[in-house]
C-alpha cells in the first residue's frame, strides 16, 4: 500500500499530510497491537466527535489495505449517524436492538463497500435505556467471540465528558487513541481524560491532531 491510497468520497478525502499521519497511526495501532496482543482499540475526544469518526473510519480503511480484517463498532450516542459519512452499509440490525434480543453481537454486523471492513451500527435511543444495554448487556462477552474472525475491533466512543456516564465502555477497550482538535482542544480536559484511561489500564496509542 501506497501512503497516498485513501478511502474516496464525499466526506472521506484527505490531503496527503492528513493521510500520512494516519496511516504511520495505523502502523503503529498494528505493530503496538499484534506485539501485546490487543484486541479491541477505543477511540474518543474531548470535543471533536467529528475528527473522531474521521480517523477512526480512515484507520480502519488503512488497515485493511496492510491486509487485516477490522469491525468499526459506534458507541457514540450524541452521533448516531457519524458512519455514514464513510460508509454504505446493508440493513442489517443495530446494536441496542440485536444486544437487547440475542446472545449474538454478530447479527447486528454491517458489510460496507470496502473488503475486510465491516461495521456495527448504533440507532437512536434514549439515554437511559442506553445506559441500561451497557451496564446489563454484557457487551463486552458478546464482542469477544468476534475477535476471532477480526484482526481488530476498533470502538468509537462519546466525547470524553459522557465518559462520567458511559466509563464501562472502558472495560471492552484494551488500547485507546484520542483525537484532539488543535486550536480549540481544553488541554487540561485533554489531560484529565488522558489520566482516566490510565486508571483503567488501557494502553495508549497517544494523540492524533485534527487541524481542521
Amino acid at each position: 500500500m501506497k501512503r497516498t491510497d485513501a478511502m474516496t468520497g464525499e466526506g472521506r478525502d484527505l490531503d496527503a499530510r492528513a493521510l500520512d499521519a494516519l496511516y504511520n497511526s495505523a502502523k503503529s495501532i498494528l505493530n503496538t497491537s499484534e506485539k501485546k496482543g490487543l484486541g479491541t482499540v477505543l477511540f474518543s475526544s474531548v470535543n471533536d466527535a467529528e475528527g473522531t469518526f474521521k480517523a477512526a473510519s480512515h484507520i480502519s480503511y488503512i488497515l485493511t489495505q496492510l491486509e487485516k480484517k477490522v469491525l468499526l463498532v459506534n458507541l457514540d450516542l450524541g452521533h448516531v449517524d457519524g458512519l455514514g459519512t464513510y460508509f454504505e452499509t446493508g440493513g442489517a440490525k443495530t446494536l441496542v436492538e440485536t444486544v437487547s434480543n440475542s446472545y449474538y453481537l454478530s447479527e447486528a454486523i454491517q458489510q460496507t463497500q470496502y473488503e475486510n471492513l465491516d461495521v456495527i451500527a448504533l440507532e437512536e435511543v434514549g439515554e437511559p435505556e442506553f445506559i441500561e444495554v451497557l451496564n446489563t448487556k454484557d457487551i463486552k462477552t458478546k464482542l469477544n467471540p468476534l475477535k476471532n474472525y477480526y484482526d481488530l475491533v476498533l470502538v468509537i466512543g462519546p466525547e470524553a465528558e459522557r465518559f462520567e456516564h458511559y466509563s464501562n465502555i472502558f472495560e471492552l477497550a484494551d488500547g485507546t487513541v484520542t483525537v484532539s482538535k488543535d486550536k480549540t482542544s481544553d488541554y487540561k480536559a485533554l489531560k484529565r481524560h488522558i489520566d482516566k484511561l490510565g486508571l483503567f489500564n488501557i494502553v495508549s496509542f497517544g494523540i492524533i491532531r485534527n487541524s481542521k
